[in-house]
């Protein structure tokens, strides 16, 4: 909500994956601790597979880092009509 806080790239050709998801929610977390000094941080991750694997959890859980659930994908709703349900 206040900008953004940390920003990696990766060089033309690379893929993301778990390995190096982790390895950038490290130097994440440092950066929330300077920017956010006593605010709690939450992420909320993509549902793509090196955001949702078990090793990437268990960096979360590690790292203490609060995430927050992608909403489910619905063929009943339509991304305008997702304000409507909490």
């Amino acid at each position: 909500m206040e900008g953004v806080v940390h920003m990696e790239y990766l060089e033309q050709g690379q893929t993301l994956n778990s390995e190096r998801y982790i390895s950038i929610l490290r130097p994440l977390k440092l950066r929330l601790r300077c920017v956010r000094q006593d605010k709690d941080s939450i992420l909320q991750p993509e549902n793509a597979h090196p955001h949702s694997c078990r090793q990437t959890q268990d960096a979360f859980r590690q790292l203490e880092l609060t995430t927050l659930p992608q909403l489910a994908c619905s063929p009943d709703l339509a991304l305008s009509d997702l304000y409507l349900f909490l």
